[in-house]
């Protein structure tokens, strides 16, 4: 667990990644509650003991028949003094607590500067260009017949689909291309967990910000209040992405050195409410409440900046392999995720737009999820928080938008990727 000791020891490292990120986080409130925690445990403490030392002191005038009236009057007061810490400080600790799950993590030092995701800066590109226009993806399928999106709306709600056809096929098959090509590098793939109980979500997640996100199992009753309901440690979400039960796998633990890194491929459904997206991509299948993903993860020692490079890697020849002309872009400080020290997106282009959409995100979150989740390693006798780690393998219905886009043709066909071909048995979908 996050603790103000450590926040105390690092203080000058984490006033400086705040002020990078230009946040607002309340870091001397937090100190300030932390000060006067402190001196109520010492203060109540110092009044326990004299309340036992006073106790005794009133039994031994009684057994000797003298007057004790004084001395227990000053006990009642005492005692009053001890009930009113002891209703004030839960209160206290439940602050500090809700203060210290909300705190950022601290950057890397490498982070560039910028106030939003218009400032995120180029790092690469790659591939050529084929098409310049495109109808959008969901014009083509629904003319094709593999894809309903109104029988869906009917069903579900707006934001989910029905695919049709080969469609599912190429669905289908690029899971399990993303898992071969990963799980052949070392990754052992997992099938984790579709919902995960909130004491959990709350260590993958700053859950204040997040919990918007999620859907929940249940929800709050005329006779089980919302108050009543956040409270509710075993209440399950569903998982918005296989990294975070992938991340709670493994909570509580402590791993020796040796048994480091770990690395796995997670493949799940995604359900995410999209909350404060609307009015964005509300067509097709790009944003959406359901989704397919698969998911790389690792847990390694503090010295992660290697793996986080090896996991763009990863992604990279994923999408190189597809295809699909694409660039990376590092996330600057005032678009970066509060879990986040450092992270990059791939961006694919999307003919129809004329622009490059975010396919790919490959984060390295340090040890915030893990002091969240109580994970460590054993270095020579010291425990450390282990670091985490997470990046796309490939968001399925995403990375069918792109295929759809660069590969259509003006037959009405679509191209299958070359590296796809041997999992659909053919090369083309759609009308020949």
């Amino acid at each position: 667990m996050i603790t103000t000791k450590y926040v105390r020891e690092n203080i000058d490292k984490i006033r400086e990644s705040l002020s990078r990120r230009e946040s607002k986080y309340p870091i001397d409130q937090l100190l300030e509650l932390d000060t006067e925690r402190r001196r109520m445990l010492t203060d109540l403490q110092s009044m326990q003991s004299e309340r036992n030392r006073k106790g005794i002191e009133v039994s031994e005038l009684k057994k000797a028949g003298k007057d004790a009236a004084e001395i227990i009057k000053g006990l009642e007061q005492l005692k009053a003094r001890i009930a009113e810490i002891e209703k004030i400080l839960p209160e206290n600790e439940e602050r500090v607590e809700g203060l210290l799950q909300a705190l950022p993590n601290i950057m890397h030092k490498d982070v560039p500067k910028g106030k939003s995701d218009e400032d995120n800066p180029e790092i690469s590109r790659h591939g050529e260009i084929r098409k310049k226009n495109s109808e959008p993806h969901e014009a083509i399928l629904e003319r094709l017949g593999m894809l309903d999106v109104e029988s869906a709306a009917k069903v579900a709600g707006s934001r989910f689909y029905y695919l049709k056809g080969d469609l599912v096929l190429l669905e289908q098959s690029l899971g399990r291309f993303a898992i071969d090509e990963i799980s052949k590098k070392g990754y052992t793939p997992v099938l984790p967990p579709y919902m995960m109980r909130r004491r959990y979500y709350r260590g993958t997640v700053p859950l204040e910000n997040f919990e918007e996100m999620l859907y929940a199992a249940s929800e709050p009753t005329e006779s089980r209040g919302r108050e009543d309901y956040e409270k509710m440690e075993d209440e399950l979400f569903m998982i918005a992405t296989a990294e975070h039960p992938l991340a709670a796998m493994h909570a509580g633990r402590t791993f020796s050195y040796e048994e480091l890194p770990l690395r796995y491929v997670g493949i799940s459904p995604s359900f995410r409410r999209e909350a404060g997206s609307h009015g964005k991509d509300t067509k097709g299948i790009f944003r959406v409440h359901q989704f397919n993903k698969v998911e790389q993860f690792v847990i390694s020692d503090n010295n992660s900046d290697r793996y986080h490079e090896e996991l763009l890697a990863n992604s990279e020849a994923i999408i190189e392999k597809l295809g699909i002309p694409y660039r990376v872009i590092e996330i600057c400080t005032g678009d970066l995720s509060k879990k986040d020290a450092r992270s990059f997106d791939i961006e694919g282009y999307m003919p129809s737009q004329g622009r490059y959409r975010e396919l790919f995100s490959c984060s390295n979150c340090t040890d915030w999820q893990s002091m969240r989740l109580d994970i460590r390693y054993d270095y020579k006798g010291e425990r450390r928080f282990v670091h985490t780690l997470n990046a796309t393998g490939v968001s399925i219905e995403r990375m069918l938008v792109a295929i759809i886009e660069n590969y259509s043709n003006s037959n009405g066909s679509i191209d299958v990727p070359d590296a796809l071909v041997s999992y659909m048995g053919k090369r083309s979908i759609g009308k020949a």
